[in-house]
């Protein structure tokens, strides 16, 4: 149930997240983290062997993209406030 809960959370904070700045980044990385300590009963196969007793699962992937969604929105949050125009845009 607390699994679910959390994966439920994580899922809205990269949707709606965007639009609390810092703080929704932050909030979607703290959210990765849990994620990773709850995950446990949605695990599933290893997709990836680390080591003779780590690997990543089905699971681990959700986690894993909403740190880096929230780097990437830290890092887009600091180019902006820098004056940085984004990839992609033309001034």
């Amino acid at each position: 149930m607390l699994a679910a809960l959390v994966l439920a959370t994580l899922v809205l904070a990269a949707g709606i997240g965007g639009s609390f700045g810092r703080r929704g980044a932050i909030g979607l990385a703290v959210l990765s983290v849990l994620w990773f300590v709850v995950n446990g009963p949605m695990e599933g196969p290893v997709l990836v062997t680390v080591s003779s007793s780590h690997g990543v699962t089905g699971a681990d992937l959700a986690g894993l993209v909403g740190l880096a969604l929230a780097a990437h929105r830290w890092l887009a949050l600091r180019g902006a406030a820098r004056g940085t125009p984004s990839r992609g845009r033309r001034p």
